[in-house]
């Protein structure tokens, strides 16, 4: 059975170049499709080129929709989500631990 999932994610904090290589790696493991989406543009989520370029157009704050599209969608939307969230909570520890 093949279902949609979308999951709106509020950006906390920038990713680093280790973060996305780890995120496009995370999103590659499950046979959906999966693609982020803000402002208009969509891009495939397992394509590190269209990852980081995507990355330097959003800004902390932003609000990005995840889709994931197959049979395994429930599941790469909420790991995905869950991911992310995880990083950009450590990502923000580690910018209070420099102050």
């Amino acid at each position: 059975m093949k279902n949609v999932e979308t999951t709106t994610i509020n950006l906390t904090e920038q990713l680093s170049m280790n973060s996305l290589m780890a995120f496009v790696k995370k999103a590659k493991s499950f046979n959906s499709h999966v693609s982020l989406y803000r402002n208009g543009h969509s891009i495939n989520a397992k394509n590190l080129t269209s990852v980081i370029t995507f990355n330097l157009t959003v800004k902390e704050n932003d609000s990005l929709l995840l889709i994931a599209d197959g049979e395994d969608a429930t599941e790469a939307s909420t790991q995905l989500e869950e991911w992310l969230q995880n990083e950009m909570d450590s990502a923000k520890e580690e910018t209070l631990s420099l102050m």
